[in-house]
C-alpha cells in the first residue's frame, strides 16, 4: 500500500515538472560586466536558462512528509494525516472523546485535517498533546481550542518555546524561512510544481498554551484507553513520546521518521545525540507494534517496528561513536566529515537515506557541540576579516575578471561548488560585485534543484535567491 501511494505521488510529481518546465522556458539573458580595475576586460555572460527540478527533490519530500493528503489508519480508533503540512496530525478516538496528537504549523492546516478527522468521528476533542515545541507542531493548535480540552506537554515545553519564540525568535523566523527556500521569495526564477514550502511562519508563540505540564512521565485514561507519556528528549530537549499499552500504539514525535535523522540541522543549535538514542532505548523496551511518526508514514507490525527502531537507534549511536572518536584522535572536523559513514548493514535501509537529515551535518554538529571552535593550526585563532585574504587572491590572480572566467567555466562543466566559492572571494573582495553574485546564484539555484534531500534544496535556493537579489536580477 505505502509502495503504491508512493508511485503514484512520483508521478505526479514528474508530470507536475514537466508542467512547471513550460514555465520556467524564458529566453536566456545576457549581461556585460565592464573593467572594475587597470588591467580587467569586458565579461559578457549569457544567463542560463532555470533548471528543473530533480524527481530525487520529489523522493526526498515524498518520503519525509508526502505530497498527497491523506488520513491513514494506523490501527482501531489511531488515525494519522499526513501530506497536509510539514508536520503529522494524529488522532486517537475513544468511547468518551478524542485525544489530538500535535496540530501543524498553520490553522489552515489543521482546519483541513480536522475536516477528515471529523467524517471518521464526531466526538469532542478533549486533549491535546505536543509531542514537542516546534512550530511546525504546535502553530496550527488556535483552531482545536474547543470547551474543556486539556492541552499537555513536558515541563521543558514552556522553556524551550519561550527561546524560540522569544530570546532568539527573530533570528530563528529567519533560519526557518532560510530552511524552507524562501528567504526572498521576489527573486525566485523557478516555478516549482508544487508547493514545497510551509504554510505558515514557522518559530511564533501563537499557539494554545499546556494546562498540564509534567516531569518525567504522565498519564491518564479516556474512554477506557490508557495514555502513557514519557519525557524523551531527542530533536528538542521538551520531547516525548506516547505509549498506549492496549494498543500497542506507540507515538514518537520526530524521534523516528523516514530519514536519516536531523542529528544537527545547519543554522540551529547543535542537540543532544546521546539524548535521542537513550529515548529511543526506552521505546524499545516497550516493544510496541505500531509507531506513529511526527512526519512521514508509520509502521506496522512488532517485528517490523522494533527492526526499524533498532536499526535507527544503531544508526544515530555509530555516527556519535564514530565522530566522538574523530575528536579524540584529533581529526579536523573537515577530516571527520570524510570518514564517518553509516555501517554498511545499516546504509541500505530506506528510512535511513539522507532525505531530511545528514550524516555529515550530524558530523560538524557534534564537532561545534563537543569541543571548541579554534583549530590549533594558528591560523584561525585571531584571523583578519575574509576581505583581506579575498583580495591579495584577486591581485595574484591578475583581476576579479580572471577568476569569474574561471568560475563560469567551471558551472558550465557543472562543477557548481567550486564556481561559488571562486564567486565567494570575488564577492568578500568586492561586494558590490553583481556579476559574481549572478554567476553565484545560478550554481546555487542548480545545485537546489538537484537535490536530494529537503533541507539541502531548502538551504541552496533560498541562498541563490539572496544572491539574485544582490546581483539586482529580478525575473
Amino acid at each position: 500500500m505505502r509502495y503504491n501511494y508512493f508511485s503514484r505521488a512520483i508521478f505526479l510529481f514528474a508530470s507536475l515538472i514537466l508542467v512547471s518546465s513550460c514555465l520556467n522556458f524564458r529566453r536566456p539573458s545576457t549581461v556585460v560586466r565592464e573593467p572594475s580595475m587597470p588591467g580587467e576586460s569586458r565579461i559578457t555572460y549569457t544567463v542560463p536558462e532555470a533548471p528543473r527540478v530533480s524527481l530525487s527533490v520529489g523522493e526526498a519530500l515524498m518520503s519525509w512528509r508526502g505530497l498527497i493528503g491523506k488520513v491513514d489508519k494506523i490501527t482501531d480508533g489511531v488515525y494519522l494525516a499526513r501530506g497536509f503540512a510539514i508536520a503529522n496530525m494524529a488522532m486517537v478516538v475513544t468511547d468518551e472523546g478524542v485525544v489530538i496528537i500535535d496540530a501543524t504549523e498553520s490553522p489552515e492546516a489543521a482546519r483541513e485535517i480536522m475536516a477528515k478527522f471529523r467524517k471518521i468521528t464526531d466526538q469532542p476533542v478533549k486533549y491535546l498533546i505536543y509531542t514537542h515545541g516546534h512550530g511546525d507542531h504546535t502553530q496550527g493548535s488556535t483552531v482545536l481550542k474547543e470547551p474543556g480540552i486539556k492541552v499537555i506537554a513536558t515541563k521543558e515545553f514552556l522553556e524551550f518555546v519561550k527561546f524560540e519564540t522569544g530570546l532568539i525568535g527573530p533570528y530563528l523566523r529567519m533560519a526557518r524561512n532560510t530552511q524552507s527556500g524562501r528567504i526572498a521569495p521576489d527573486f525566485v526564477r523557478v516555478k516549482l510544481p508544487v508547493k514545497m514550502a510551509v504554510r505558515a511562519d514557522v518559530g511564533t508563540a501563537d499557539m494554545l498554551m499546556p494546562d498540564v505540564t509534567f516531569d518525567g512521565r504522565y498519564e491518564f485514561t479516556l474512554g477506557g484507553e490508557k495514555f502513557e507519556l514519557y519525557h524523551g528528549p531527542g530533536e528538542t530537549p521538551d520531547a516525548l513520546f506516547i505509549w498506549m499499552p492496549q494498543k500497542r500504539a506507540l507515538i514518537c514525535g520526530d524521534n523516528y521518521y523516514t530519514s536519516f535523522p536531523n542529528l544537527s540541522t545547519p543554522m540551529l543549535a547543535p542537540r543532544s545525540i546521546t539524548d535521542w538514542y537513550q529515548s529511543i532505548e526506552k521505546m524499545l523496551a516497550l516493544k510496541p507494534e505500531y509507531l506513529v511518526p511526527g512526519h512521514s508514514a508509520g509502521v506496522s507490525g512488532e517485528k517490523e517496528v522494533m527492526q526499524t527502531l533498532q536499526n535507527y537507534h544503531d544508526a544515530i549511536k555509530s555516527v556519535f561513536d564514530q565522530t566522538i572518536a574523530a575528536i579524540n584522535q584529533g581529526k579536523t572536523v573537515d577530516e571527520a566529515v570524510q570518514v564517518v559513514k553509516l555501517p554498511a548493514n545499516l546504509a541500505g535501509y530506506h528510512y535511513l537515506q539522507e532525505y531530511y537529515g545528514r550524516v555529515d551535518w550530524a558530523v560538524r554538529g557534534i564537532y561545534a557541540g563537543n569541543r571548541g571552535w579554534y583549530s590549533g593550526d594558528g591560523g584561525d585563532l585571531v584571523p583578519d576579516p575574509p576581505s583581506y585574504k579575498a583580495r591579495e587572491l584577486v591581485l595574484l590572480a591578475g583581476g576579479a575578471d580572471k577568476i569569474l572566467n574561471r568560475a563560469i567555466e567551471l558551472q558550465k562543466a557543472n562543477e557548481h561548488q567550486l564556481a561559488i566559492e571562486l564567486c565567494d572571494v570575488i564577492i568578500q573582495a568586492n561586494p558590490k560585485d553583481k556579476t559574481a553574485h549572478l554567476v553565484k546564484a545560478v550554481s546555487l539555484e542548480k545545485l537546489a534543484m538537484e537535490s536530494d534531500n529537503i533541507n539541502k534544496f531548502g538551504f541552496y535556493f533560498s541562498a541563490s535567491q539572496k544572491e539574485f537579489q544582490a546581483a539586482g536580477y529580478k525575473p
